[in-house]
């Protein structure tokens, strides 16, 4: 039986490391296909670049504050390739262990207790759950309250809001329309007994990923019999990671 397809967004050159990702994947057996506006050069043999404008017009790209990542807009990205039935989302910061052969109907894992990350993702696209999650970026007319977002950043939401300004989801907190808005509808919907234990998708934490590039350092240290993938969290190599190599 083949794998199923692993299907990602980049935007930009590729680094090292996103090409040791896509790289990864094609050579546990899984087609990768790399969803982009503009032509992407280094894919690995085995991945393949396919035309973003097929899951969003390119006028939806938006960054971060207006001037950052983009990553805000991939979270809308791979909510939509989910609709859309492409395959596995998995981040270009992922390095595959083992084959993900016939995964569940719903794939996603806890990053650290109590929170939810969406780096490998597998959402029916049927699911209800898909349409709250796209509707932090297709609704219109947002509520007050966003009730996905921490406390506090609900109250600075709606003071602003009050204000009568509009705060689109890139100008909200990094992270919520990531795991903030998806750990609160995996509760709403009542999808906990799907969500994989830190050991399969994160069993490196966010925080230890920096030693990562001290010498003697091996990744393998980091995984477990269970462990299908390791988020490798880019925005900790930043400045190593992408510094021109």
């Amino acid at each position: 039986m083949s794998l199923p397809t692993i299907v990602t967004f980049w935007h930009g050159p590729l680094s090292w490391l996103e090409r040791l990702s896509a790289a990864s994947f094609v050579s546990r057996g899984h087609r990768v296909e790399v969803y982009s506006y503009e032509p992407v050069e280094g894919l690995p043999a085995g991945a393949v670049m396919r035309d973003a404008a097929e899951i969003l017009p390119r006028d939806k790209l938006v960054f971060y504050k207006g001037r950052g990542t983009p990553g805000v807009f991939s979270d809308y990205f791979r909510m939509s390739l989910m609709r859309a039935g492409r395959g596995i989302w998995a981040d270009l910061d992922v390095y595959c262990i083992r084959p993900i052969s016939d995964p569940p109907p719903y794939l996603f894992g806890y990053e650290r207790d109590g929170s939810v990350n969406g780096a490998v993702l597998l959402i029916p696209a049927d699911a209800p759950i898909l349409a709250d999650l796209l509707s932090v970026f297709t609704k219109t007319e947002r509520p007050l309250i966003e009730p996905h977002l921490p406390p506090f950043r609900r109250l600075e939401v709606a003071a602003k809001r009050l204000l009568g300004m509009k705060v689109a989801p890139e100008y909200m907190q990094y992270g919520a329309t990531g795991p903030f808005a998806l750990t609160y509808y995996v509760a709403r919907h009542g999808l906990e007994r799907f969500i994989q234990p830190r050991e399969v998708f994160y069993p490196l934490a966010y925080e230890d990923v920096p030693r990562l590039m001290q010498p003697g350092s091996r990744i393998e240290d980091a995984v477990t019999d269970k462990t299908l993938a390791v988020h490798i969290w880019r925005s900790q190599l930043t400045d190593r990671g992408r510094a021109g190599m």
